[in-house]
């Protein structure tokens, strides 16, 4: 029956999930900007401590911030990771409350033999939704509105190789898959006025790429291990078709779009035997505007700074001290300068943990993050955040099955 539940409760977690449609991505206010906000990875274990945990020695998780990590996996491991944000966006004269959910992620880690293990999943890049309507400032009677819709997700399909050659010495690669669109719609309607006709413009790009990863994990001391990582350049190909209401003004045309590669680095250091403590750095260079030409001189170099800590579950003790407990921070300062000149940064605080699955291997992550998002000062708009995550783990041994000999 335990064993049982341990399935039951993987379909409910998938099915709670199908009921959100893909494009209900969850998103700062900012990321209806360029190509969407920046999502960092992993699952609720690296967003509890900040998401410094590249060099984090350990994983029952097949979502990490390192592939090289999966080496250690010994089971057959199915995760996956949804987070829900909460936020208040305020302007020097207006206040907006937003909700929104994060499409999940998920992959699955199949070991191979003791060291070497495969793995395939999901995970969004960057994202974004948003919808707003106002009336049209134009010297028209009557006043037509006017409806803008955005939708964005630019995500990526890994497939990974982890091999632990050492003891000390753990190395991942990926081949990805990259995909995805951008949606910009624009209405224009009378509400009161039949005799009008309304009008729209569409535009939709769609991207797709290939890129690779590398990452290495390397154990300096039994208390201290280094982690790092380069994701290569991802090389779009964008076709880009505007659709309008008097279908011959439609256009269709193509360009290419390219993400500049990104490294990271980090350490994880045992303070006790329960204790650690884990930063890392992130960085991506600017890319070029193509295909969008009205952030000219508005991009920049992006990148995060992490700090997290970590008391491990133990074995004695009551309840709460079987729990991990985890704590962090992170500073995000995005490629878009809202307006020309003033970067956007986000700053985090996280806190999290999380408990073993009933019935079998396997465990359920949770994590809070509560932040701030721009400067009403420097970018003329900010966005207060609490963001909520869940993510969960199954693990199963896989072994061929023995023949009956009568």
């Amino acid at each position: 029956m335990m064993k049982n539940l341990k399935y039951i409760l993987m379909t409910v977690f998938c099915v709670s999930i199908a009921l959100f449609p893909g494009d209900l991505a969850g998103q700062s206010i900012f990321g209806l900007n360029f190509i969407g906000e920046h999502n960092l990875g992993g699952n609720s274990r690296y967003s509890a401590t900040g998401y410094s945990g590249i060099a984090f020695p350990d994983t029952n998780s097949a979502l990490t911030l390192n592939t090289a990590t999966l080496s250690d996996l010994s089971s057959v491991t199915f995760s996956i990771f949804e987070m829900f944000n909460l936020s208040r966006v305020n302007t020097e004269l207006e206040t907006s409350d937003q909700n929104r959910f994060v499409l999940p992620f998920a992959s699955v880690a199949v070991p191979v033999k003791d060291g070497l293990v495969l793995g395939v999943g999901y995970r969004t890049r960057f994202f974004g939704r948003g919808n707003f309507s106002q009336e049209s400032d134009v010297d028209f009677t009557p006043r037509p509105m006017e409806l803008y819709e955005f939708n964005s997700s630019l995500y990526t399909v890994p497939f990974s190789l982890a091999w632990r050659p050492l003891d000390w010495l753990r190395l991942g690669g990926e081949v990805q898959i990259d995909r995805g669109s951008i949606k910009d719609e624009v209405y224009v309607y009378f509400p009161d006025e039949p005799l009008y006709s309304s009008m729209s413009s569409i535009r939709t790009r769609g991207f797709s790429g290939t890129s690779w990863s590398l990452s290495a994990l390397v154990k300096l001391h039994p208390r201290v291990w280094v982690g790092a990582s380069f994701d290569d350049k991802v090389d779009y190909s964008v076709e880009e078709v505007i659709q309008y209401s008097l279908s011959r003004l439609d256009t269709v045309s193509t360009y290419d779009f390219t993400l500049p590669s990104a490294w990271s680095a980090g350490v994880a250091v045992a303070v006790t035997d329960r204790w650690w403590v884990s930063s890392s750095y992130w960085t991506r260079e600017a890319p070029e505007p193509s295909g969008f030409e009205h952030l000219e001189g508005s991009l920049s170099d992006e990148s995060v700074i992490s700090f997290g800590i970590e008391r491990r579950a133990g074995s004695d003790g009551g309840k709460l001290s079987g729990m991990p407990l985890r704590f962090g921070y992170y500073e995000n300062r995005w490629h878009l300068e809202f307006p020309a000149g003033q970067q956007v940064v986000s700053r985090f605080f996280t806190l999290g943990s999380g408990f073993g699955m009933p019935g079998g291997p396997g465990g359920i992550d949770f994590t809070v993050e509560v932040g701030k998002i721009g400067s009403v000062a420097d970018n003329g708009i900010d966005e207060k955040v609490l963001r909520l995550g869940l993510s969960m783990s199954l693990s199963e041994k896989w072994s061929r099955r023995k023949e009956d000999r009568h």
